[in-house]
């Protein structure tokens, strides 16, 4: 067991170690300061094998698009070594049986940890793709078939030119065919491991397939293909960061695709192939490197985590914008709202019902900060931006305009009778969402199928974008200072436009035109950010909106002494 472990030693940490300190190099010159705090995180995750389970539990609504997460890629090297960690101490307790009660232990878990992932992909799909009890089959898949080579000799003739065809088949099938709509790890997925368990089954080299597989650059990719896992995700997710609105053209990733197997080739020469040969550096020094180096990546770490990101290397003027993550304002939009969500309808107070998305959530801060509405019992009901407001038409006509792989979320996360009940007992109630456009020219449709009654007064918030990310702010502080403002997006107030023209009988709020007259602001006038990512409000970015809203749209019904009136 000590040599299988010092295998994996020489085989993943040293590059893993090459490039996380190109990587950790890198990431201190090009991520701000929140960005770099929550990279030290990460850069612990990796060290102790967890990453997966930090990204879990950090995956949502209002955490940083995955894709700039230069450390991403690793959550399947935790799998990985969560796997390699526990399998051999687990096959040593069971060894002591017959073969026959091994494979049937083995088999029941694989099967078991399959069962369980395609339940999990559709009702928790972030733990089901990034943990271990819903991988492991994928992995066991791979050890029952080493248990089966113990006894029995590869297949050969036509069964393994087959086996072998049929393998590549299945894993090319499942590249070109799956997509995010696909839940996985699933059934589905049966489909590349089972394909990939054929080819290591019987794609031998008298086989067709075994000798293209065998061919000098196939084998080369092979033999450079795990430090090109490591290298590609930093190089693609640093080239977003510093693009516009996080797009690199086309030709950037292109050459960043060959730039990564050029570094893929250098780190497997030059790092992996020396600490794989064992006749120079012996498996006591390999422990003691591998523990002394991963420590000292821990305490970067935890430095960088601590030190806010160094955020002191900033000018006290800019600190403001660049000292939370976008998960620290997202607990502001929604702490307040979750206090109200799903709350029974007062019997003693006049009631307002929020119906929406994040917006809503952003909408019910805006309420609070103003005051307005305090002599109303407030509830609200969360419908999901990917779902959006919708009623009244069969869930099948609607179905293709939705994002494929949230369809079958969609079915049960959208508008529900038993929310229209709520909203016709209401005496406000008030849309708000990240309006699309599909949603927005059905609007009219939806009221008339919701039957509100006409003594309840209806409020329809439209979508809105201030369209500076963290960085466009930055830049836009030190060149206009806290004048600076943003252009307002125009297919939002296309959007808007179109909800305006299905909301004749609602009071309909166009934030984009009543905020954004002259460019949208970035900052109040004392300074503080109105939105840290361009859609969301920040508290103070509430209170100026609502400024705004309350004095032009909402003066006769948003105040206590108005609605008594």
């Amino acid at each position: 067991i000590m040599q299988f472990y010092e295998r994996r030693a020489r085989r993943i940490l040293p590059a893993l170690f090459f490039v996380l300190g190109a990587t950790t190099l890198a990431a201190y010159f090009i991520m701000l300061p929140y960005e770099l705090a929550d990279y030290g995180r990460w850069l612990n995750g990796v060290i102790f094998f967890i990453s997966n389970i930090v990204f879990w539990r950090e995956s949502g609504y209002f955490a940083g698009a995955s894709e700039l997460n230069p450390l991403l890629h690793t959550w399947s090297l935790a799998v990985e070594e969560q796997y390699y960690i526990l399998f051999p101490p687990f096959l040593w307790l069971i060894w002591r049986w017959r073969m026959r009660a091994v494979w049937i232990i083995l088999g029941l878990i694989t099967l078991g940890s399959l069962v369980l992932s395609d339940v999990m992909a559709t009702r928790m799909a972030g733990a089901n793709f990034y943990l271990l009890p819903t991988r492991a089959w994928e992995l066991l898949a791979g050890s029952l078939l080493a248990l089966y080579l113990l006894r029995k000799p590869q297949p050969t003739g036509r069964l393994a030119e087959a086996l072998s065809l049929g393998g590549l088949i299945s894993v090319l099938a499942a590249l070109l065919f799956f997509s995010s709509a696909t839940p996985f790890p699933s059934f589905y997925t049966l489909l590349p491991v089972l394909g990939t368990v054929a080819l290591l089954l019987a794609a031998s080299p008298q086989t067709l397939v075994g000798k293209f597989l065998g061919w000098s650059p196939m084998v080369g990719i092979g033999l450079i293909s795990y430090s090109a896992y490591l290298w590609h995700q930093p190089l693609f997710a640093f080239a977003r960061l510093l693009a516009a609105e996080n797009h690199p053209p086309l030709a950037v990733m292109l050459t960043l695709s060959v730039l990564t197997l050029g570094l893929a080739w250098v780190s497997w020469r030059f790092v992996e192939a020396p600490f794989r040969a064992k006749g120079r550096i012996s498996q006591r020094q390999i422990f003691g490197a591998s523990i002394a180096v991963g420590m000292a990546f821990s305490a970067c770490g935890a430095a960088l985590f601590y030190s806010n990101g160094f955020l002191q290397r900033y000018p006290a003027d800019e600190t403001a914008i660049m000292a939370l993550s976008n998960n620290e304002y997202g607990d502001y939009v929604r702490t307040g709202y979750r206090q109200v969500a799903g709350r029974p309808l007062s019997a003693d107070k006049p009631n307002l019902v929020l119906i929406g998305d994040s917006f809503s959530q952003d909408f019910f801060n805006v309420i609070k900060e103003a005051g307005a509405f305090s002599d109303y019992a407030m509830t609200a009901r969360y419908i999901p931006a990917r779902c959006q407001i919708s009623f009244g038409t069969d869930y099948a006509e609607i179905r293709h305009l939705i994002a494929a792989e949230y369809r079958r979320m969609c079915e049960t996360r959208s508008v529900q009778q038993s929310d229209v009940d709520v909203i016709r007992e209401a005496d406000i109630v008030v849309f708000a969402a990240r309006w699309q456009s599909w949603a927005a020219s059905r609007f009219e449709q939806t009221l008339r199928a919701m039957a509100i009654p006409e003594t309840t007064q209806v409020i329809v918030v439209g979508s809105k974008a201030f369209g500076a990310n963290r960085r466009d702010i930055l830049a836009a502080v030190r060149t206009a200072g806290i004048s600076a403002t943003a252009r307002s997006d125009a297919d939002v107030l296309a959007v808007n436009d179109i909800l305006k023209t299905q909301s004749e009988t609602a009071i309909f709020i166009d934030i984009m035109r009543d905020f954004c007259p002259q460019g949208c602001p970035l900052f109040t006038q004392a300074g503080e950010m109105v939105s840290y990512d361009g859609r969301h409000l920040t508290a103070e970015g509430a209170k100026m909106l609502g400024a705004v809203v309350f004095d032009s749209r909402l003066t006769n019904i948003g105040f206590e002494e108005d609605s008594k009136r």
